[in-house]
């Protein structure tokens, strides 16, 4: 049987509210805390590599700085854009409607050079991987992520439609769920680009094949978030035995995402309190210990490629 993997590739912030706005003064408790003393030591215990993707206004905090140059040993660090914050100064005030799909080609250049060029600067390494903030890809991200040396993306969300959430033609219906060079202009199709494409683990529900009424129902996310630890193991499950069956030799690779804000209590939408933190841990640690037991691998997104490649 094929031998499966687990990435759990976390979207690295500044603190947020509870419509995803920007704390200020800006407050970086999603790291000092959620990170530092609640997250790595988890990983650690279980011998896991997580990914951390950066957002810039990380990366230009001198305490977070510290924070990663220490941790790098023990994770992968890559970089995630959502691009108001792509350069000093640059907030965009209604960042619900900010996408970064929606940069022309040249802006889209210059605020991914800017962020690659930050990580290098301070942490002395080329990044392998990247996610776009809310998953918004743009048509030209794949060249120019090619361009400055990337190596994986993962902005793909199958069977997800984010065109009522302001991102119009923002759509992965049908893309593939396991790893695939994807198409350099259409990033949910495959293609011949150089870069791989590791889209994060979503599973259909019953619901999604109704015709019509199935667009408006969430697909089964592999994301601690919210629910209970059945389902979402049972999402890693149907991932793990559907890529059996249809390459029953290749490689299975599970793709867990959520933020790190999202453990410490009021600096996101989804946790008010210590209960609701902790239950998002408890769910992460349940995904930890099912792939334990399984016998699966924890790496980096930047570990994919070479792992396919064996």
């Amino acid at each position: 049987m094929a031998r499966t993997y687990l990435c759990v590739s976390i979207d690295t912030e500044c603190d947020k509210g509870t419509r995803w706005r920007c704390r200020q003064p800006m407050s970086f408790a999603g790291v000092e805390d959620g990170i530092v003393k609640r997250l790595q030591p988890m990983f650690e215990s279980f011998g896991a590599k997580p990914t951390y993707l950066l957002s810039p206004e990380v990366l230009r905090d001198a305490a977070c700085a510290e924070t990663f140059r220490a941790l790098a040993s023990r994770c992968e660090l890559g970089t995630h854009l959502h691009g108001e914050y792509a350069e000093p100064g640059a907030f965009e005030p209604d960042v619900t409607r900010v996408f970064q799909r929606d940069y022309t080609p040249q802006i889209e250049r210059q605020k991914l050079t800017y962020l690659t060029d930050l990580f290098i600067k301070t942490l002395d390494h080329q990044p392998q991987s990247f996610r776009a903030g809310r998953f918004g890809i743009g048509p030209q991200t794949i060249p120019i992520l090619e361009s400055l040396g990337y190596a994986v993306e993962s902005s793909v969300t199958p069977h997800m439609d984010w065109t009522s959430s302001g991102a119009p033609g923002l759509s992965f219906r049908g893309s593939p769920s396991q790893p695939y060079r994807p198409n350099p202009h259409a990033p949910g199709l495959p293609g011949k680009a150089s870069i791989l494409e590791v889209p994060v683990t979503i599973r259909r529900r019953l619901r999604n094949f109704i015709p019509g009424l199935g667009r408006y129902v969430e697909p089964r996310w592999l994301r601690p978030t919210r629910g209970t630890s059945g389902p979402l193991i049972r999402v890693a499950e149907d991932e793990i035995a559907e890529a059996v069956r249809c390459a029953p030799t290749k490689p299975v690779i599970l793709n867990a995402m959520f933020h790190n804000v999202e453990v410490v209590p009021n600096t996101s939408p989804y946790a008010a309190n210590e209960t609701q933190a902790q239950g998002i841990l408890a769910r992460l640690r349940s995904l930890l210990t099912f792939a334990q037991g399984a016998g699966i691998q924890v790496v980096g997104l930047g570990d994919v490629p070479e792992i396919l490649r064996a």
